[in-house]
């Protein structure tokens, strides 16, 4: 089992620059900064590496003193982060000073296990260093003066959160860049040691963040009546039958011509996800029906070549008379590859979301699954007997598996294929070696007679 990771937790009132400090550690703009206040509402983890030492970073949404509504639950979110973590950072405005919920956090964290580094954010330049001393009233020790938005002390606030790691710290494989000095962003690796990356997607309100912490087994995400209450894409790591699987949670999906503002930068995520992921869940809320939304999303993911699981939540609030018609139609509007499976679930109760994880690695086996060649011919023979290609066709002399995740064929024909029959092929390619519910890519190429050569 991967030992566990030594943990970072970024925590702070609400626009102090959690989330812009995040960016500056990982080299890579992952986490959504803007001047608007509480953007960050989920505990969003990556992956830090500096000297040598690996750690995860733990983002949460702002402190706020006697929350409320969803208020409360992203408190939540941080004081569960805050009893985890091995180090903790606490981030101040350095410009605008201590302020009443800086004072309250600060005295919690007093009494914290746990080491507490003080942040003194948004000092640019060195004439504003002296507005730091008055962060001593804290009680926190020696404040660390960085401006996470220019990198300004970013290497000085890492030298500290590693000395302060503890020592049975390990590297750890999780999404992120790799940070020495100031160095550019380094590219991420999008899938470590084989783990299966599930993407849960969707329109706001429809029950992802529900269905994402019931996957997981422990509330990771913010849940709220609130539509579009996930604003960041959120990842958990859980192992199923040995194995490590990656759960992407995503902000609600809506067109760019509809997002403004932070909603814009969620709808990027969310494209972004569906890109990380292999294979997408697709989260329709069953009580209202497949909307034009919906069978866009489905369009994405099929553009980006990943499987599909389609997942019918809220179906306890469907008409029992209603129910067979509605399930037909979820099946043939979004289920956009043959076989795709369809799951009827209530994320609210947990009905039905033990038969989505066989499902999401069915799906997955079907994405990576690669065929031997002389299988491949033996279905391309047995097809063209039974029904044989157009007389302005010719027949197919050879096919061949080039990729997995998606199937890739190449498949050499000795004229050209018309689309109708290129369908009856990928049928019979996808019937006989089980691809379904994942995109199948087929590229036809002439192959010239010996004669003609």
């Amino acid at each position: 089992m991967t030992p566990r990771a030594a943990t970072v937790a970024i925590v702070g009132r609400q626009n102090v620059g959690k989330s812009t400090l995040l960016n500056r550690l990982l080299g890579v703009r992952e986490a959504i900064s803007a001047a608007e206040p509480g953007v960050t509402r989920d505990r969003l983890e990556r992956s830090v590496t500096w000297r040598g030492r690996s750690f995860l970073a733990v983002d949460t949404g702002g402190y706020v003193r006697a929350p409320k509504g969803i208020e409360a639950l992203v408190t939540d979110q941080a004081d569960r982060a805050m009893a985890d973590a091995d180090v903790i950072l606490l981030v101040v405005d350095a410009v605008v000073g201590i302020q009443e919920e800086d004072a309250a956090l600060a005295r919690q964290l007093r009494r914290a296990r746990s080491p507490v580094v003080l942040v003194a954010n948004k000092v640019d330049s060195e004439v504003q260093e002296p507005q730091t001393a008055d962060l001593y009233r804290l009680g926190l020790g020696e404040p660390v003066a960085v401006s996470a938005l220019h990198g300004r002390g970013a290497g000085e606030l890492l030298d500290r959160i590693v000395a302060l790691l503890p020592p049975e710290a390990h590297v750890v494989r999780e999404a992120g860049g790799e940070l020495e000095g100031d160095s550019e962003p380094q590219p991420k690796a999008e899938s470590q040691d084989g783990e299966a990356i599930f993407g849960i997607v969707g329109r706001p309100n429809v029950g992802k963040s529900s269905l994402f912490n019931r996957l997981v087994g422990q509330d990771r995400a913010v849940v709220f009546e609130e539509a579009g209450t996930t604003r960041d894409a959120v990842d958990a790591v859980v192992q199923w039958d040995g194995r490590p699987v990656r759960f992407v949670d995503t902000a609600g999906f809506r067109r760019p011509s509809r997002a403004r503002g932070v909603e814009y930068y969620g709808f990027v995520r969310t494209v972004q996800a569906i890109d990380r992921s292999h294979v997408a869940t697709l989260v329709v809320a069953a009580d209202e029906g497949v909307t034009t939304e919906d069978r866009r999303i489905a369009a994405r993911v099929a553009e980006a070549g990943r499987g599909l699981v389609v997942v019918a939540n809220k179906w306890d609030l469907v008409p029992s008379g209603e129910r067979a018609e509605r399930f037909v139609e979820i099946r043939e509007r979004v289920a956009v590859f043959p076989g795709a499976p369809v799951l009827r679930t209530s994320a609210r109760t947990g009905a039905g979301v033990s038969k989505v994880p066989p499902a999401l690695i069915r799906t997955h086996e079907a994405w990576s699954r690669r065929v031997g060649t002389a299988e491949v011919n033996r279905v391309l023979q047995r097809a063209q007997a039974e029904h044989p290609p157009p007389r302005q066709t010719g027949r197919i002399r050879y096919g061949s598996q080039v990729a997995a995740g998606p199937p890739r064929f190449v498949l050499f024909s000795s004229g050209p294929v018309p689309a109708a029959y290129a369908r009856f092929v990928e049928n019979r390619l996808r019937g006989a070696f089980s691809f379904d519910g994942v995109p199948i890519r087929l590229t036809f190429r002439r192959r010239r007679s010996r004669r003609a050569g």
